[in-house]
């Protein structure tokens, strides 16, 4: 499960438009998942980072997806 969930995650950071374009539901789901994981590698904690720097730039916009 947790390459799974790397994999996934380093797969949107290859995307060049990242994080921005994905449904406000799964960008919640991932959110979640990053608060709860627990013994992240470092590119997992950089993708963590990444959705939570999306997160704050979705509210400052008034859209309060997480």
């Amino acid at each position: 499960m947790k390459v799974l969930f790397c994999v996934l995650f380093l797969s949107l950071l290859g995307c060049s438009e990242g994080l921005g374009n994905i449904p406000d539901s799964e960008l919640r789901q991932r959110h979640y998942r990053c608060q709860m994981a627990t013994g992240l590698s470092q590119a997992e904690i950089q993708v963590c980072k990444n959705i939570k720097r999306e997160c704050e730039q979705r509210a400052k916009n008034g859209n309060f997806a997480c």
